[in-house]
């Protein structure tokens, strides 16, 4: 059995995504693989490295 994992950009208009290829079935492992980031607030969103930078300074006070 194969696992699909697709990962999403939660940035509003943002429609990226990664996907695991048959590889690592382990999110946080793809997300750092694409030098996506995490929500530091929560690991419920993830932003893509085009979209991260716009975001980071609303997190700033949180990171």
């Amino acid at each position: 059995m194969t696992a699909k994992v697709v990962i999403q950009c939660d940035a509003m208009n943002c429609h990226r995504e990664i996907d695991n290829n048959g590889t690592s079935d382990d999110v946080q492992q793809l997300i750092e693989w694409h030098k996506w980031k995490n929500d530091p607030t929560t690991d419920e969103f993830h932003y893509c490295n085009g979209c991260w930078p716009k975001l980071k300074h609303e997190f700033e006070g949180k990171l």
